[in-house]
């Protein structure tokens, strides 16, 4: 079996496409937000369907509706828009209420411009103000070809959303980080070469490469499809309603929460029984079931693997090999993290570090016994993450 290349630069070829606009679409909504509308609501392109409720500048983005539609279902975890259903004899269609442009957008600036960014569906967590900047342009894994893509075909988006991101957080240095041996460059940014071998490609090792120190304190990291999130609302100055994904060897603009099913038949792509799905990259993605669910905004990819390539993972016993602590970037020991989240010794994975995971996958991909290592260490710190925050939350009674 030849294992495939984990080089992740590429010749980018294609231009980025479009697909046709769908007439239903399950807008996925993070755990964070809360939905504004009900069942039955006629709702516009760009209309919001799901707040933050945070009064804070810096959160998850509020959902927007991608298409006009009517609010078919409210579910823990999407909200299902389709189509407008027709008019009664004698009664006029309903109008969907679209949003304005943000007219405010330009004079804003600071939290307040971080604020209504939020609003207007760009993720502002991962943002400080005053801080050096790192915009990740490399691609994130093998077979991802986002970020070149948008640095080849989204050059004047790219630049006005680092000039929105300059008013908003006033960024002290702004450094692009590119594969080694790639002329690209983007105006206003300061050009870093770094390998391109994955996992040399996640944010936390990018950092490592931009600025010679691990975690550190003055600088924040964005990639190429964060920056582009903020070009195109600075562009349109309308609410975010789409995810720029890569499927096969081209990349594509999708309205947020079209079902992969539907992408996957605009662009011509076979698939069946014979194939795994995933949303997300070959090495971090997450294998989906239902060809029904929707595309989120921040999905780079959707990824389609033969059944048959390689053997499948399965939660075989550890053979001690020690194959994952070798390949490892964050330096801890997978396999033994592993086995104590098997086991449910989740304070045991606390104090060996699990919360050093890069959540790279590197140790599934190169274990011998096929076990699902870094999905082990992804349930420990969820347990513990859970568990933490219900200690934070918890109040004694008088």
């Amino acid at each position: 079996m030849t294992k495939p290349r984990l080089n992740t630069s590429v010749e980018i070829k294609d231009s980025l496409q479009g697909v046709p606009t769908p007439t239903s679409v399950r807008i996925p909504i993070p755990g964070k937000l809360k939905p504004v509308v009900k069942k039955k609501q006629i709702v516009g392109r760009g209309q919001v369907i799901a707040e933050n409720p945070t009064k804070s500048a810096y959160g998850v983005g509020f959902e927007h509706a991608s298409i006009d539609g009517m609010v078919e279902d409210i579910l823990p975890d999407a909200i299902l828009i389709g189509p407008i259903p027709a008019s009664k004899e004698g009664e006029e269609a309903p109008v969907p209420a679209r949003p304005e442009p943000c007219a405010e957008l330009d004079s804003l600036a600071g939290e307040d411009l971080c604020r209504k960014l939020m609003e207007l569906g760009v993720r502002t967590d991962r943002l400080h103000a005053a801080r050096t900047l790192i915009i990740n342009g490399l691609n994130p894994e093998p077979g991802v070809l986002v970020s070149e893509q948008l640095i080849k075909d989204a050059q004047d988006t790219l630049k006005a959303g680092l000039q929105l991101l300059e008013r908003a957080i006033k960024p002290g240095t702004v450094k692009l980080v590119v594969a080694a041996g790639k002329q690209l460059s983007l105006h206003g940014c300061t050009t870093v070469t770094a390998s391109d071998a994955y996992p040399a490609t996640i944010d936390p090792l990018v950092m490592l490469a931009a600025t010679g120190a691990e975690r550190p304190d003055n600088v924040d990291i964005i990639s190429i499809s964060d920056l582009y999130r903020f070009g195109r609302v600075a562009e349109t100055k309308l609410p975010l309603t789409e995810a720029v994904v890569t499927v096969g060897d081209k990349v594509f603009r999708v309205p947020t929460g079209m079902r992969v099913q539907e992408v996957l038949d605009a662009v011509g792509l076979p698939y069946g029984t014979e194939w795994k799905i995933a949303l997300g990259g070959p090495m971090r993605g997450e294998t989906i079931f239902d060809l029904g669910v929707g595309v989120p905004e921040e999905c780079t990819a959707i990824t389609l693997v033969p059944v048959n390539l390689y053997p499948a993972v399965q939660p075989n016993p550890c053979i001690n090999c020690g194959e994952c602590v070798l390949v490892c970037p964050a330096r801890i020991q997978p396999g033994m993290l592993s086995r104590y989240a098997e086991f449910n010794m989740f304070e045991n994975a606390r104090s060996q570090h699990v919360g050093a995971c890069l959540e790279c996958g590197m140790c599934t991909f190169v274990c011998p016994a096929q076990r699902p290592v870094m999905q082990y260490l992804l349930l420990a710190k969820g347990q513990l993450a859970a568990q933490d925050d219900m200690v934070s939350t918890c109040r004694l009674q008088d």
